[in-house]
């Protein structure tokens, strides 16, 4: 394996740790590779984004989203930015972009609508010794945007994406002259969908948390706490070796798998992949077995190509990719429902979905029964085969005592099958991460 890939992919270690129970976790940032595929992509031109919406209003939202983007672009710092007149002026020439830019960044506006709407309300009011109650007007403005975003190779036009997004938002108001308006609710959409973009196009980080492991034999537990006093110190090398020691003298697991965590904290997964081959030849325990395998899935997060780890199913591949990113807009120990949200491929997208159960509650969040959903649907008379939409999905998780709802499909077919995933929010009924189209979701 290359090592001077992982000399571009340092991790900084967060002095966090989080007492949960009798767990310690330790967090840190670890660096992931962009959603897309941008490799060699470094000089680019931002073409307007387009719209296939006719209309003044759609004209200006693509306006803005050609401005938003511009300036997410900038703030990665990842790319030259070329001027799109330049590259049109090569163009009128005939002449080839090669030689100015490695790619164009474009988009489209690809769905846009809008209403407002008025209804008679009564609210209570106190008056003294009296309640009276009052009738008014209630005016709701509603609207919807739907765009995608690509990279377009210069050399030869190979499309990157796209990247599609979607929301709708609203807002209501006594004064229909105070609604927001249609411009403004379209900005907000944006700027929510986007608020993830710089994953997609960019190298960036995502913060990790890993849960320590106890000793078990009292004998070694005051070696135990003597790493541990170090790692709390902020000594990750020396309680890195004093774990690798204790493992050597007396080949304790959880002092094994601790030193595997701490191999990450520093950067050097490589190093604790070939600690923990070793470990797992020594043992054969599956524990140590699931150590490896996480490694591995990091590792190929590092390098952003398929898993390392040859013995590993596409499922656990993918499954173990959406959890990091699902991971990194969750918050601990969330009550999660993982919905099999597809029209086809059910029974991968339950292999995928085993897969996320298992490392959810083994990192301490409560995942919500299959049959308390099943039971809920039957009550309120909801059919969860195929897809559903966001409306029914907010209303079973409310009843469900979820807080977040994590949809799961299969896109795409044959070599372009990818696993796509959503997050929402229940309280606030928003979607809070997306899948990509990049190689990660691939199976």
């Amino acid at each position: 394996m290359s090592t001077k890939l992982w000399k571009a992919a340092p991790l900084f270690v967060l002095a966090v740790f989080v007492l949960a129970g009798c767990a310690t976790r330790v967090r840190f940032e670890a660096p992931r590779a962009p959603n897309m595929d941008t490799a060699g992509v470094q000089r680019i031109a931002i073409v307007p984004f387009t719209t296939t919406v006719g209309g003044s209003v759609a004209n200006q939202i693509a306006g803005h989203l050609t401005s938003e983007v511009t300036g997410r672009i900038q703030g990665t710092g990842a790319f030259t930015l070329v001027s799109h007149g330049t590259v049109q002026a090569v163009q009128r020439r005939g002449g080839s972009i090669e030689p100015y830019v490695d790619a164009l960044f474009g988009g489209r506006l690809t769905h846009y609508a809008s209403s407002t709407t008025s209804r008679q309300r009564e609210r209570r009011i106190r008056r003294g010794d009296t309640t009276v109650v009052e009738t008014f007007t209630e005016h709701t403005r509603e609207v919807e945007v739907a765009f995608e975003y690509y990279f377009a190779r210069a050399r030869d036009g190979t499309i990157v994406g796209p990247v599609r997004r979607s929301g709708r938002t609203s807002a209501s108001s006594e004064d229909r002259n105070a609604l927001p308006s249609e411009v403004a609710l379209a900005s907000r959409i944006i700027t929510s969908q986007l608020s993830h973009f710089h994953r997609d196009v960019a190298p960036h980080t995502i913060r990790v948390t890993r849960v320590m492991e106890r000793e078990p034999d009292r004998a070694l537990r005051p070696l135990m706490n003597g790493a541990d006093q170090r790692r709390r110190a902020g000594d990750y090398l020396g309680a890195r070796d004093a774990y690798v020691s204790i493992w050597n003298d007396h080949r304790s697991i959880p002092a094994a798998i601790n030193a595997a965590i701490l191999y990450e904290a520093i950067g050097d997964v490589e190093g604790g992949i070939f600690f923990m081959e070793q470990v797992f030849e020594a043992t054969r325990a599956p524990r140590v077995s699931q150590q490896l395998a996480l490694l591995n899935r990091e590792a190929a997060e590092l390098l952003g190509l398929e898993a390392l780890d040859a013995t590993q199913t596409p499922a656990e591949r993918v499954a173990a990719h959406a959890i990091v990113e699902a991971r990194s807009v969750i918050g601990d120990g969330s009550r999660v429902w993982i919905h099999n949200n597809a029209a086809a491929d059910h029974a991968l997208v339950n292999d995928v979905i085993d897969n996320m159960v298992s490392d959810f509650l083994r990192l301490g969040f409560t995942v919500v029964e299959r049959g308390l959903i099943d039971l809920i649907a039957t009550e309120q008379n909801l059919h969860l085969d195929g897809s559903i939409n966001d409306d029914d999905f907010i209303s079973i998780g409310n009843m469900a005592g979820a807080e977040t709802i994590i949809a799961v499909a299969v896109t795409g077919a044959g070599a372009a099958r990818r696993l796509q995933v959503r997050v929402l929010d229940i309280e606030t009924g928003t979607v809070r991460m997306q899948s990509g189209t990049g190689v990660a979701w691939r199976f």
